[in-house]
């Protein structure tokens, strides 16, 4: 217990709790009882009687005494403990543009990427088979994504490096929408003209329904006149587009634009330029991205470091060079799932990107500076690494590695 006691009850073997500094600065300190009451600090045990005659004369009428630490007092009065008021919980300031953690989203983003994509596939199956879609199932599903991609586009982007095979692409669908929803985010469009830009994207690979699946499932390269004939899903989607009710011209023109070039070069009508629908652009970059880092029969997917070096080196010729900028400004110039080494010689996988800085992600190091393999990847953060201020030196091949990316990853942010 604590008590308030008059200077004069202050014995040998009592416990002073009060910060004398602070307490001896009334009338009668003279400078050198000060500095004599400064040597006894705070908080002490007193164990002789010259400790009480320099408190006496340093001008003190109180102090303050613990007794659980030290010997009682018959007299004085007990302090009451203070109460305790409950701190609210400082929150983490957020990068521009993110209103929910990078954590706490890409749990609900894998989620929901899951149930966008089953309702995708059965939505272009059934259109496969000649039957209608259901829009409503599709409206919600581009809903979902949207709101995820604006609680954190980190979170969305970062599961674009998941892929799988299904017959009508709808994992790509995805994946090209996430991809090209951040970028237009970036590029300033409004909430609601990003819905409408979420369900147009879902669909720009509709046209695949129309295409035998013995020339969309071959699992190695295509022959000449299959090649002419996967083309045409260009212009097979603005056919089912035409028959769908509440089809924008902003959805014909992605589902036949986007694998249009900025050159000339691309296809079905070789438009240049802006004769390009900027949306067109966006989801040209976004297929382009998607295909290189996915694997196939006849070649191995490129990391999402090299293809995206190999987009930029076509900045202003197939791809908008501001829109590139943007793209890569949204995947970080690591994007998550990158191979890297650091200067100290340590190897891990980029786990989270930062917005702030996209030189600077959070790696997840399984290789020690020893050349030693953790089980449990030891996350470094470099943006906030003042003792070591590791840098990235190099981007490796992962497929030189025996891991596995996404469980890394999935160590790293739980």
């Amino acid at each position: 217990m604590k008590k308030k006691i008059n200077i004069n009850a202050l014995e040998v073997g009592m416990y002073m709790e009060a910060d004398v500094r602070d307490a001896a600065k009334g009338k009668g300190i003279t400078k050198n009882s000060a500095k004599n009451v400064l040597l006894l600090g705070s908080g002490m045990l007193i164990t002789s009687e010259n400790q009480i005659r320099r408190l006496k004369e340093a001008g003190l009428n109180d102090v303050t005494i613990d007794t659980t630490k030290g010997k009682d007092s018959a007299s004085g009065t007990p302090v009451p403990k203070p109460i305790a008021i409950p701190q609210e919980r400082r929150k983490k300031s957020l990068p521009g543009g993110r209103k929910v953690e990078y954590k706490e989203e890409l749990k609900k983003a894998r989620a929901t990427k899951e149930v966008v994509k089953n309702q995708l596939k059965e939505a272009l199956g059934d259109v496969a088979i000649g039957g209608s879609m259901d829009r409503k199932k599709l409206d919600a599903g581009a809903k979902l994504i949207t709101t995820s991609v604006l609680n954190n586009v980190d979170a969305m982007v970062g599961l674009t490096r998941l892929k799988e095979h299904d017959p009508y692409t709808a994992n790509h669908c995805i994946n090209v929408t996430i991809i090209t929803l951040a970028v237009a985010l970036a590029d300033g469009i409004d909430e609601e003209t990003a819905q409408m830009l979420a369900t147009a994207t879902l669909l720009h690979d509709i046209g695949k329904t129309k295409v035998p699946l013995e020339v969309l499932n071959k699992p190695g390269r295509f022959e000449p006149h299959e090649l002419e004939e996967m083309r045409k899903h260009t212009t097979y989607g603005s056919d089912v587009l035409y028959d769908m009710p509440g089809v924008t011209e902003e959805m014909m023109l992605i589902a036949t634009q986007h694998h249009e070039m900025l050159n000339g070069k691309g296809y079905p009508d070789n438009l240049v330029g802006d004769q390009i629908h900027r949306f067109g652009q966006m989801t040209a970059i976004a297929d382009v991205y998607d295909a290189l880092t996915s694997a196939r029969v006849y070649k191995p997917a490129l990391p999402p470091h090299f293809a995206l070096g190999r987009i930029y080196q076509n900045k202003n010729i197939e791809f908008n060079g501001d829109l590139v900028e943007l793209f890569v400004k949204t995947l970080g110039l690591y994007p998550v799932g990158s191979l890297v080494q650091l200067d100290t010689n340590e190897v891990g996988v980029v786990a989270e990107p930062n917005p702030g800085n996209v030189r600077q992600p959070k790696v997840g190091c399984f290789i020690t500076r020893y050349k030693k393999f953790r089980q449990v990847p030891y996350v470094v953060d470099l943006a906030s690494d003042p003792q070591e201020n590791r840098k990235i030196v190099k981007v490796l091949d992962p497929s030189k590695y025996k891991i596995d990316v996404d469980t890394m990853i999935k160590m790293c942010t739980g």
